[in-house]
């Protein structure tokens, strides 16, 4: 019997198989955040001089006023009254579930103390609003 020659390799490793899995995961990140922004209900965003980015985010539930009163909870619409318990059970599936409020401009404060105090009563005290920085 013959013996068999030995089969040359090539010192530098194969990245095509590296390659195909970072444009996977590319083009999974570009199709979540595109997602993610379109799940945002269209508004005009107030402007404040002393608006800051809160250093820890974490898990936040969006919670969006528009200028008309209507009230959405994510994207799905919803009433006032509704509001709290829609908290309460989303907080039952993240205990640690903050929320993140944005309010059209043109809305009275007064209606943005009402989702606030509708948050605090779902169990989440901790809110934070959306506001542009200004350029000053």
């Amino acid at each position: 019997m013959k013996p068999r020659p030995i089969e040359e390799t090539s010192e530098t490793p194969d990245l095509t198989p590296m390659i195909d899995i970072v444009f996977l995961l590319i083009v999974f990140f570009m199709t979540v955040a595109n997602m993610q922004v379109q799940q945002m209900v269209p508004i005009r965003v107030p402007i404040a001089e002393n608006a800051s980015i809160p250093d820890e985010r974490g898990m936040r539930t969006t919670i969006t006023l528009k200028s008309d009163g209507s009230l959405f909870f994510g994207a799905q619409s919803i009433l006032i009254e509704d509001l709290a318990g829609l908290v309460t059970q989303a907080k039952l599936g993240s205990p640690q579930l903050k929320v993140y409020v944005r309010a059209d401009a043109q809305v009275p404060f007064k209606e943005v103390r009402k989702v606030f105090a509708a948050a605090a009563a779902g169990g989440v005290p901790n809110v934070i609003f959306a506001t542009y920085q200004s350029d000053k």
